[in-house]
């Protein structure tokens, strides 16, 4: 077993909020995301999350490990990131949180030049109107709307 990969894995699971979207984010199978969170619980003897047909919750021990593995993967990703030839070229993940409407009218045309322009930036965007909390949800950016009447001067 990676265990790294099982890591990542089981953080995306829980993040994504169940194994079929984890499985998408991370372009892979979901019978594989299930078998790489199943061995990582079989290495750890101890069950990591509550699993129901509708939602999955962590366990106690899966909250404590949820907390080491998200800081792990960003030392894993810090260390990876400090000794790589840097120059001008972006790279890594980019994680966002936009509104909806302003995701699909002014992000999304502009999203196959932005790749192209920079193969090597992976994007995590995620369109919703609610709120979202930077530390929590591991976002680099958010952008919220306000109407000029709710705006501060």
């Amino acid at each position: 077993m990676d265990q790294l990969a099982a890591m990542r894995s089981f953080v995306k699971v829980v993040e994504a909020g169940g194994f079929s979207e984890a499985a998408r984010q991370l372009d892979l199978a979901v019978s594989s995301v299930t078998r790489q969170v199943n061995a990582l619980e079989g290495m750890l003897n101890t069950q990591l999350l509550n699993r129901s047909t509708r939602n999955i919750t962590l366990t106690p021990q899966g909250h404590k490990y949820y907390d080491k593995a998200v800081q792990i993967l960003q030392d894993v990703e810090a260390a990876n990131f400090s000794v790589i030839e840097q120059g001008d070229v972006p790279r890594g993940i980019l994680r966002a949180s936009l509104p909806v409407a302003f995701g699909r009218i002014h992000i999304a045309p502009l999203l196959s030049k932005f790749l192209a322009q920079y193969p090597q930036v992976r994007l995590d965007l995620r369109l919703s109107d609610g709120l979202a909390n930077l530390v929590e949800e591991n976002l680099d950016l958010v952008i919220r709307q306000t109407s000029k009447a709710n705006s501060c001067r």
